[in-house]
């Protein structure tokens, strides 16, 4: 270890002599004394790496003396320098914490064959003590995953870094989207009037640069002064600190915060270590927290999405990430219209009861032919539906699904009119209509604040409407552009142009013929 300061411990001049000159060609500063008293005073005054330390000394004895001098540095390597090692004394050696046993008479290979060994067995023994106080603390995740917000989370946190490391400030702040500035969400020693009021935008103090850059920062008043940080650190009464990010997998979280008063203590990596376990675990439980409340909403957003769309369309509309409620441009889109005629009679006759069967049985059949030809169900208006095709996933041909899917829907529902002759004769009055039209409308959320209807609004809509409304009984009315973009996938026939309410012009219209159920087209 080149450049460590080396304490020799020995009373024969000749040895220490030897020792200074070989550790001191090797790179160390070395420093020498003659005996126990002279080492505890010598170390109260310096920082050593390595105490080499003579089996024969007078007064206090090498085991007494390393004893001393551990117990001001526990960190301290120690080899024991013998004329007559015994297993005994090794024993005895090594169970006092020294690392190795150097035997006299030593030359140069020796002494760095031995000092080699004590560094390798003293990184050996950190890293076992260190060890044995992390390895608990990779139990602390059961206590912070039974925890089912954000803040329970927080509060876990503080609690386990105040009994971990008695602290007696800590704040953990966590980034707060719809203000863009770091909160305190649970603290220890911080005034509770004060915590609203303290909120820090990133890259802002100390906490505010380590949520930006996802680095920690540690201070110490006494040793640190000449640090970029220390004119931050403005509370007087603050001895040392340490601001610790809390890194998620593609982002910083939050910040934990924690300080010290008393003079006597100072951060060192150590510390950082215990809190990168820790904070570690509790990342997991936020991100954990976080995962579960967008499946959760994804759920919701998915069941709500599929009242419009099929489930397919669906999921792929939240893969895509696509956010519904931001929609709103205009398209080229087409637009299927379906009203059932004569319903009104029914209204009349039918008890509410049955009309309501009847209905549903109509809607289930219509949302899942609508769907398999990847429509999106607008919305249902008493006795008539509005469909549109194109959006928000966009398909290869909506026209010609469209008309593929009206025709279905035409087939089913005479199939389901016949089954409710049976109950009443009332529904051989009844039929279906559907107009198609093509054309630019916008497609969004139309409404207020409070009560918004995504839809497609445009004269085609209400062309749609009104073709609907115009029809016979297991009619299919088109517009000439629906025609145009069908192309040759459906037989149709001419009919005469009308001028249908609320317009100032008459439009050319077309119906399709019916394919024979021999002949089904398929989408």
């Amino acid at each position: 270890m080149p450049d460590g300061n080396i304490l020799i411990v020995d009373s024969e001049a000749f040895a220490a002599d030897l020792c200074r000159m070989i550790l001191g060609k090797m790179g160390f500063k070395v420093f020498c004394v003659s005996n126990g008293e002279q080492a505890v005073e010598i170390a109260s005054k310096n920082h050593f790496d390595l105490a080499i330390i003579d089996e024969q000394l007078a007064g206090i004895s090498s085991i007494d003396t390393f004893e001393m001098l551990r117990m001001r540095d526990p960190n301290l390597i120690g080899i024991l320098v013998s004329g007559n090692a015994n297993l005994q004394m090794v024993i005895e050696a090594m169970n006092k914490g020294f690392g190795g046993i150097l035997e006299k008479p030593f030359d140069v290979q020796k002494l760095e064959k031995s000092i080699s060994a004590a560094f390798t067995f003293s990184q050996y023994r950190e890293e076992n003590t260190r060890l044995k106080t992390l390895i608990p603390l990779y139990q602390l995740g059961e206590k912070f995953m039974a925890a089912s917000n954000d803040r329970q989370v927080a509060e876990e946190l503080v609690e386990i870094v105040s009994k971990e490391i008695a602290v007696p400030f800590i704040s953990v702040m966590l980034f707060e989207q719809t203000s863009g500035m770091l909160k305190i969400v649970a603290s220890r020693g911080i005034d509770e009037e004060l915590l609203p009021t303290i909120c820090l935008k990133p890259g802002e103090k100390i906490a505010g640069w380590v949520y930006e850059n996802g680095k920690p920062v540690i201070l110490n008043r006494k040793t640190q002064k000449s640090s970029p940080f220390s004119r931050l650190l403005i509370r007087q009464d603050i001895a040392a600190a340490i601001s610790f990010p809390l890194l998620g997998r593609d982002k910083v979280l939050g910040v934990l915060n924690i300080s010290q008063t008393s003079k006597d203590i100072e951060y060192s990596q150590a510390d950082l270590e215990m809190l990168s376990v820790i904070c570690s675990q509790a990342v997991m439980a936020l991100e954990n927290i976080s995962a579960i409340s967008k499946i959760k909403e994804n759920a919701r957003v998915k069941a709500l999405l599929e009242q419009y769309v099929s489930p397919e369309v669906a999921g792929l509309l939240l893969a895509n990430q696509q956010n519904l409620m931001e929609v709103g441009a205009v398209q080229e889109l087409t637009v299927l219209f379906a009203d059932i005629r004569h319903f009104t009679l029914l209204v009349q006759h039918l008890p509410p009861e049955e009309l309501r069967n009847f209905l549903n049985s109509f809607f289930d059949l219509f949302t899942r032919e609508i769907f398999s030809c990847k429509g999106t169900l607008d919305k249902f208006m008493g006795d008539a539906a509005l469909v549109i095709f194109g959006a928000p996933l966009a398909i290869e041909a909506p026209s010609i699904a469209a008309v593929t899917a009206a025709s279905h829907i035409l087939r089913q529902f005479e199939e389901l009119r016949q089954v409710w002759v049976k109950k009443s004769e009332l529904f051989h009055q009844i039929g279906l209509g559907i107009g198609i039209s093509r054309g630019r409308m916008f497609l969004g959320n139309v409404g207020s604040a409070r009560r918004l209807d995504y839809t497609v609004v445009g004269t085609d809509v209400n062309i749609a409407q009104r073709l609907a409304s115009d029809t016979e009984a297991g009619q299919i009315l088109i517009t000439e552009s629906v025609k145009i973009d069908i192309g040759d996938a459906f037989q149709v026939r001419e009919e005469n142009s009308r001028l249908l309410r609320g317009m100032e012009q008459t439009i050319p219209l077309y119906s399709i013929i019916p394919v024979p159920s021999s002949e089904k087209e398929t989408f």
